[in-house]
């Protein structure tokens, strides 16, 4: 088959443009070795003008609008474009809320009922983190409202506010239809912080918790929201429970590169056959 990967264009990638770049160059190998034949562009410049299947890490509206068209017409893509032109943070937040995902909620929370004695999360409602700027913390209830200001000079009306949640912070990678599921800690020795807002949480507890039954859910959440290739954030409390405290599309993976490779490159095999 002809594939064609979409890498992300730098803006979308804060600091991380070479794991983002080494993510999608192993996917195009381990698709070259299995024989097709697989060219990789930047989501900033054309695409090629005929292929069998994509594999996508852009985010620009445009290139999604083209790609989700294509999507329409049968042509097998992953993530699915058009789950990435619908599913922004509070979408997603509401959708899983609704399915009664295991999530922190951050709908309904403002700057009047937050409490004084409460410390809070506000992340922008409208698209993924693209800067520090677009999550930010609230030691206080009596420091939302600043916060909030903060978004809004910047024209950013739709802002979601989580509560904070103690407990140990656990990032999560996996690739839904797959046996595949990494996590770790990030704040227990040396890990890459994007903005450095893990510190917020502490070092880990090592609260004991059903790793399984985290993979459950996570795929979960990626059936729902049609982001496959998904990364993500829970805290685990004190009782085990692991509450998911964000869910995007396509990380990077820089702690599992090949494993991960090799699983997306599965998937999209698998995508393509049962299409045909």
């Amino acid at each position: 088959m002809r594939i064609v990967g979409i890498g992300r264009s730098p803006r979308f990638s804060p600091n991380s443009e070479a794991r983002d770049a080494a993510i999608l160059q192993a996917v195009a190998e381990r698709l070259r070795h299995e024989g097709h034949q697989v060219a990789t562009v930047c989501e900033d410049d054309a695409l090629p003008t005929a292929f069998d299947a994509a594999f996508c890490m852009a985010r620009d509206t445009a290139t999604l609008r083209r790609l989700a068209q294509m999507e329409a017409e049968g042509l097998p893509i992953i993530n699915s474009p058009l789950a990435l032109l619908t599913g922004s943070r509070r979408h997603l937040t509401e959708s899983f809320v609704a399915e009664g995902l295991p999530v922190v909620a951050g709908v309904g929370i403002d700057a009047v009922n937050a409490r004084p004695d409460q410390a809070y999360w506000l992340k922008r409602g409208d698209a993924c983190a693209q800067q520090a700027a677009d999550v930010q913390f609230a030691a206080t209830g009596d420091e939302v409202a600043d916060r909030l200001a903060h978004f809004k000079a910047r024209g950013i009306d739709d802002v979601l506010i989580f509560p904070h949640v103690a407990g140990d912070l656990v990032k999560f990678y996996g690739v839904e239809g797959t046996a595949f599921f990494h996590h770790y800690y990030p704040t227990a020795g040396l890990s890459f912080s994007k903005f450095g807002l893990e510190s917020h949480n502490g070092a880990p507890t090592g609260y004991a918790f059903d790793a399984a039954r985290l993979k459950a859910v996570a795929d979960e959440a990626a059936r729902l929201s049609g982001l496959t290739v998904y990364g993500g954030d829970c805290i685990i409390d004190s009782d085990g429970r692991a509450w998911i405290i964000d869910f995007n599309d396509w990380p990077s993976f820089s702690r599992c590169c090949a494993e991960a490779a090799e699983a997306i490159a599965q998937r999209i095999l698998g995508e393509t056959q049962s299409n045909d």
